[in-house]
């Protein structure tokens, strides 16, 4: 087979492999976040008039913390040890002539899954380049505010048609229309600069591009993209009550009035889409609200409020399970594997009986057998390398989390000593692929090392 055919299998084991991870891991994910929000939002509403939106922020992080940490992460709350080891000596795997890896098997939908996954984020990363290049580009027509500006840490500009917003994160700016600079427009300005320089004094632009970036890696995540939405309505409220902090009815009401202007002005502008900025005219309607109802706890009974429900959104994100007073303590085990030779491993019984052991979980059996089971996997990825290196041995020591449900998660090369990473990327792959009978008593962790060498003689 020519190296050309063996870089095509290898790529469509590992989209394979890819894609599969990818279901893994966004399927649970989407049921989690969905669980979450409808959390965050139930208790949002229900404080939306008792508690800043600055505080009501923190009732998402959760959802995305659930989304940056592992499937498997628990806090570990009155549970003890929920996690045991498995520690299996060698399993000795030998080249078989009788496997010929010019087989080709074609694109699986797991693979299309992988390609889907990568386009939609390239997608998603080259539309939001793309609108911050517009951006600056009809940045380019700006011109700088004359005048001293007291209190201002950031250059002012004036456009025909784009503002009032902030741009940019790290050389933040203003952007004004210059309609907003005639005379007769003081106080609407006043009220506008008030708001933009809360978006500044909050480091709002670091925290959408943070959720921008988020979007793009975890896009098949759908509650993903309302949180965000709401964080960004949120955002713009939290700068509306820093803008009218301590002022009077009257104050709030010609603040109202700008509001609604600049919603008008905005209606003839031309703005890029995506490309992160901060309006002063958004989500209209609940900032109207709003300024009409302003009838907050103290701000202690808020902070308490806000990080007891932050608090359980994050004990239940991390998917801790009650105690069992009657369940027996859960202490890491291990079991004694005798090294197998490739015969062994091939003419050995398929999967051994289900039954579980007393702690309720799997016995070593069905996880050998399993590994047995699938033994031609495991050849298949070593033959690939040893057509392209006739000497490769080495081992490989897979690690994965085994559910209670069966399903193997978080499967990793813990150690290798195997000079091709195509081959140990195949064989993670096909440890993946692994599913085992339902158990009960936790996850746990196992560990498989495994022994690849060329047959003797």
């Amino acid at each position: 087979m020519s190296d050309l055919a063996f870089g095509l299998g290898f790529s469509g084991s590992q989209l394979e492999s890819f894609g599969q991870a990818l279901i893994e891991r966004f399927g649970p994910l989407n049921l989690w976040t969905a669980a979450l929000l409808v959390g965050a939002l139930v208790i949002d509403h229900t404080l939306s008039r008792r508690a800043r939106a600055s505080f009501r922020i923190a009732l998402y992080a959760p959802l995305a913390l659930r989304i940056l940490l592992p499937l498997g992460w628990s806090m570990g709350l009155a549970t003890g040890p929920r996690v045991a080891t498995i520690f299996a000596p060698l399993l000795l795997v030998g080249a078989r002539p009788d496997i010929d890896p010019s087989v080709s098997q074609g694109p699986t939908w797991r693979a299309l899954v992988a390609v889907a996954y990568v386009a939609v984020a390239t997608l998603l990363a080259t539309r939001m380049v793309l609108a911050r290049m517009r951006l600056g580009r009809s940045l380019a027509d700006a011109e700088p505010v004359p005048g001293h500006h007291p209190g201002v840490p950031c250059p002012i500009l004036q456009h025909e048609d784009l503002g009032p917003m902030v741009v940019g994160i790290v050389a933040p700016r203003i952007v004004l229309p210059r309609r907003l600079l005639a005379a007769g427009e003081e106080h609407a300005l006043s009220c506008v600069l008030r708001h933009e320089l809360a978006h500044l004094g909050r480091r709002d632009g670091w925290l959408l591009a943070a959720m921008q970036f988020l979007c793009i890696a975890a896009w098949p995540v759908v509650p993903l993209w309302i949180a965000i939405a709401r964080v960004r309505q949120l955002v713009e409220l939290a700068c509306d009550e820093a803008a009218l902090a301590g002022v009077d009815a009257t104050e709030r009401r010609r603040y109202g009035h700008a509001l609604l202007d600049m919603v008008e002005w905005r209606l003839h502008s031309v703005a890029p889409l995506g490309a992160g900025e901060l309006h002063f005219g958004s989500t209209l309607r609940a900032r109207i609200e709003a300024l009409a109802s302003q009838r907050h706890w103290p701000l202690a009974a808020q902070t308490l409020a806000l990080s007891l429900a932050s608090i359980a959104l994050l004990i239940a994100c991390s998917g801790a399970a009650p105690l069992d007073a009657t369940a027996p303590a859960k202490r890491p085990y291990g079991y004694e594997f005798r090294t197998v030779s490739t015969n062994d491993a091939t003419s050995g019984p398929a999967v051994a009986s289900s039954q579980l052991d007393p702690s309720g979980r799997l016995p070593p059996e069905v996880i050998e057998g399993n590994v047995r089971a699938n033994f031609g996997d495991l050849l298949a990825c070593y033959q690939t390398g040893l057509a392209k290196d006739p000497k490769l041995a080495g081992t490989v020591s897979v690690r994965f989390v085994l559910g209670e449900g069966g399903m193997t998660n978080e499967v990793t090369a813990e150690q290798s000593t195997l000079p091709d990473n195509d081959v140990v990327s195949c064989v993670v792959g096909a440890f993946r692929k692994l599913t085992y009978p339902e158990s009960r008593g936790g996850n746990v962790t196992v560990v498989y090392p495994i022994e690849f060498a060329p047959p003797r003689g």
